[in-house]
């Protein structure tokens, strides 16, 4: 079984995020970010919202990016977007 290389510090929508904690709590720390729309995004990208953000793939690391800028694409409820007029 292959060590998956931990990374102290995430780049995801511009923010440096922790990567010692869980992966919903690191994402409330970009602006604009609260707990049910992280927990959103955790859900739509299929990802593990306890896992820790130091252990995720560049994959996932991109598919999140992508889900927190343009959620519309993994189809999110619209009453969750942010300014939606």
């Amino acid at each position: 079984m292959a060590e998956q290389e931990f990374k102290h510090l995430v780049r995801i929508a511009n923010t440096d995020l922790d990567g010692n904690k869980p992966l919903y709590r690191a994402l409330t720390s970009i602006k604009g970010v609260g707990f049910m729309f992280s927990n959103m995004i955790c859900s739509l990208t299929g990802i593990d919202k306890n896992a820790k953000t130091g252990y995720l793939s560049d994959d996932e690391i991109q598919k999140l990016d992508d889900a927190i800028k343009t959620p519309e694409k993994f189809n999110a409820p619209s009453w969750m977007f942010n300014r939606r007029k």
